[in-house]
């Protein structure tokens, strides 16, 4: 079994530094900290990422699940192994390096397509939600926080990280709940209206929030008050954020097939 001290001895064996190993996994500093240390348990899908930007010839450990299964007389038993097999292989897609530019990319058509069927409802929507996902990314990719916080307070480092989050998330669930409103604002066009797909997103955003706002309150209680158990929201954040992310494009994607280009320009007016 592979312990912390195997993770920091392949990654310094490999050159690596631990800022430089955040960026490879998407995740903060103590993150890595906390997985090189022990005090949490890296998941499968970091750890087959961990071993490959360390240059370990996987070859051998898919060997050995293969000689497993091979060696498993029970037909129920091998068809498990080989879908154990499947999903760890797999398991890396399922990270913030594939995910996030998957979502930018979304947002971005959804709002060109508006543009295009000069759906100026549609554009705005996802022009909002795009925009503002692309700064609060913009300052964790910079490596603004680890800059302006000293690796040695954490709890610091922590309440900027999960607080900067819930500050955007919250204000992007505000502007969508005035979306008309702003909107307005924006453009004088005749075709801003409330429409039935408003409803849905600004709960989405405030799904997120209250994730987020969950793990800056376990952020603190594990790091100040030393609640070292409580790591739920923190083992399962980004698959909490990302259900979120997938409902959103998932509503987007509908909102797009259900409008439709102005056949004339008296509809326009």
């Amino acid at each position: 079994m592979i312990d912390g001290e195997d993770l920091r001895a392949l990654r310094v064996q490999a050159g690596i530094t631990q800022q430089e190993m955040c960026k490879k996994l998407g995740c903060d500093r103590k993150t890595i900290i906390n997985y090189e240390l022990g005090v949490s348990d890296i998941p499968s899908k970091k750890l087959f990422r961990w071993l490959q930007c360390c240059k370990l010839d996987l070859g051998v450990l898919l060997g050995q699940i293969k000689a497993i299964r091979d060696g498993a007389h029970d037909s129920s038993k091998a068809k498990l192994l080989d879908f154990v097999t499947v999903a760890f292989i797999l398991s890396q897609f399922w990270s913030q390096v594939i995910v996030t530019p998957i979502y930018l990319s979304l947002l971005g058509m959804s709002a060109l397509y508006g543009m295009y069927i000069k759906n100026i409802n549609v554009s705005h929507i996802a022009g909002f939600i795009l925009v503002l996902t692309t700064i609060n990314l913009a300052i964790f990719e910079t490596d603004l926080v680890n800059y302006v916080t000293p690796d040695e307070n954490p709890l610091l480092q922590g309440v900027l990280i999960y607080g900067i989050q819930l500050l955007f998330s919250l204000t992007t669930a505000l502007i969508l709940i005035f979306r008309v409103q702003f909107s307005r604002l924006l453009s004088k066009s005749d075709q801003v209206e409330l429409t039935h797909f408003d409803g849905i997103f600004h709960w989405l955003y405030l799904y997120s929030s209250s994730i987020y706002f969950l793990a800056l309150a376990e952020e603190i209680a594990y790091t100040f008050f030393e609640m070292k158990s409580w790591t739920l929201i923190y083992d399962n954040f980004e698959g909490l954020i990302y259900i979120a992310w997938a409902l959103c494009c998932g509503a987007l994607l509908t909102m797009v097939i259900c409008s439709k280009k102005p056949s004339n320009t008296n509809e326009l007016a």
